[in-house]
């Protein structure tokens, strides 16, 4: 029987997760301050609980480590970088200790700095942007999220393996609402407005992924082939910016990078400005859910 450990198990996305991790053969341990229906085992801890941590994990596999602030308006400056990167580091120094291989952290797309705060946006160097582009984080959600990689860097030379999936803006159901608004009124949104829990996000080009297609990145990570820290972006195969990607960063900077690889965007005109070749390829990855057709469908009905 396989241990696998959930941190924020009881969380929007945690809950993806666990379902997605728990099968026959696998013990999900469930790690949170709120209950976490469908495993195997319920710890109720903060991951600031350093001692709660190395007991939880004792003879774990791997630990999914979700738990965090979840964005920008979650908390202070201070209590997002606290829960975050001191947190992941809580996280995985309680992972070594407890023998455990492999750490899987929740980062985000925020770590390029194009997500929230517009006016600190910058234009990328290459399009699609693979993982190992420069890093410009300037909001304190982005920071902590760069800081919880940074420390995972560190950690693999102590022995671990970590692995950092960068979603971007994860679409829940609850959000679809804040979607639609912002789409039917693109210029003067200004969400939440529709009853969702946050505003439509997914920075410069509104992007976007389902959040069983991100649980299904954290089932594939945990027996990925790759060793020592390795990074991954996570995203749709479409933007729902009405403007076509490589449209929509020249309207926000003015130009384009010199380098791009126009027969993707050619062939796929708002696909992400990420690329997520390595994903697939590392792990065998691929988003199967785009809202794209789904909300301009809604469009092509009413016109």
């Amino acid at each position: 029987m396989r241990r696998i450990v959930v941190t924020g198990a009881g969380g929007l996305l945690g809950q993806y997760v666990v379902r997605a991790v728990a099968r026959p053969g696998v013990e999900v341990v469930g790690l949170d301050l709120r209950s976490a229906p469908g495993c195997a085992e319920y710890v109720e801890a903060s991951i600031l609980d350093t001692s709660a941590l190395e007991a939880a994990f004792a003879g774990a596999d791997c630990v999914l480590h979700i738990a965090a602030a979840a964005n920008i308006g979650a908390g202070s400056p201070q209590a997002i970088t606290e829960l975050n990167a001191q947190g992941s580091c809580n996280v995985l120094e309680a992972a070594l200790k407890a023998g455990v291989r492999r750490v899987v952290l929740c980062s985000s797309d925020s770590v390029m700095g194009n997500t929230v705060w517009p006016e600190h946006f910058w234009c990328p160097e290459i399009l699609p942007v693979p993982e190992d582009h420069e890093l410009r984080p300037v909001d304190p959600y982005a920071l902590s999220k760069l800081l919880a990689e940074e420390a995972g860097r560190a950690y693999v030379h102590r022995g671990l393996e970590v692995l950092a999936l960068r979603p971007v803006f994860v679409l829940f159901p609850s959000m679809m609402g804040e979607v639609r608004a912002r789409h039917a009124d693109p210029g003067g949104y200004r969400g939440p407005s529709a009853g969702g829990h946050v505003a439509a996000g997914g920075g410069l080009c509104w992007h976007h992924v389902d959040p069983r297609d991100v649980a299904e990145a954290f089932r594939l990570a945990i027996d990925s082939p790759c060793a020592g820290f390795q990074s991954y972006w996570l995203a749709a195969a479409s933007t729902l910016h009405p403007l076509p990607t490589l449209e929509r960063i020249a309207q926000v900077f003015g130009r384009l990078p010199d380098e791009i690889d126009q027969r993707y965007y050619d062939a796929a005109p708002y696909a992400p400005m990420f690329d997520t070749s390595r994903a697939r390829k590392h792990l065998g990855w691929r988003a199967v859910h785009d809202y794209r057709p789904i909300i301009f469908a809604t469009e092509r009905t009413h016109s």
